[in-house]
């Protein structure tokens, strides 16, 4: 098979660029974290959902898909897409990349618009946070408690729009009280495995077990 000088001069070329990264010494060369990602979905359509969102994200998970354990809530919400950054809530309905674009049209796709009636939330990561005895509290993105989960307590953090009250037994944390209308994050489950998280948009707090950064 014949080679013009071009195509010579160009396969040289990759040869010379790999053969100097492969002399690079190891500490030096810069490493890549994935940014763990996780995403909620609140929906009495589980199923379609779950469908949706393995045929959807994994290309967008740094390689690594994972569902967490569903949560039934049991009440009528108004249903939603959550997406955090690291334990930075984004906006997805405004960013510009094809991974937002993503979950507007699972947002679309399963009219979470209106009201949903004993929803399931399901979660999915790429990243499994390692155990922990400890709850992370978060408002507006900035860590501001850690709960310790070996023993019962109560607490009162201060959100946004008023305060949160958190009881702690069992090693299980609940939401027991917040200001928010709807309620989503009182009618949530206890948490109590590592990636667990609840949230309460309105109050701007996110609760969630085991992450650390």
């Amino acid at each position: 098979m014949s080679m013009d000088r071009r195509e010579f001069m160009r396969l040289g070329f990759l040869r010379l660029r790999d053969r100097a990264h492969k002399t690079v010494p190891e500490p030096i060369r810069k490493q890549f974290d994935p940014v763990r990602l996780d995403v909620s979905i609140l929906t009495d359509h589980p199923d379609d959902a779950d469908r949706i969102a393995e045929e959807s994200l994994p290309e967008h998970f740094s390689g690594k898909f994972f569902r967490l354990k569903q949560s039934q809530l049991t009440g009528v919400f108004p249903g939603g897409v959550l997406l955090f950054e690291q334990n930075t809530l984004r906006d997805y309905r405004d960013g510009a990349s094809m991974f937002y674009s993503a979950l507007r049209q699972i947002h679309d796709d399963l009219e979470l618009t209106r009201l949903q009636s004993d929803p399931t939330l399901l979660r999915f990561v790429n990243i499994i946070p390692s155990f922990s005895r400890t709850a992370e509290v978060f408002h507006k993105n900035v860590r501001v408690n850690a709960i310790p989960l070996y023993e019962d307590g109560r607490f009162i953090i201060e959100g946004t729009i008023g305060q949160m009250r958190i009881v702690v037994a069992n090693q299980r944390l609940v939401v027991v009280d917040a200001p928010c209308a709807h309620g989503i994050c009182k009618a949530h489950p206890p948490i109590i495995t590592p990636g667990q998280r609840i949230t309460c948009v309105p109050n701007e707090i996110s609760i969630v077990i085991g992450v650390g950064d």
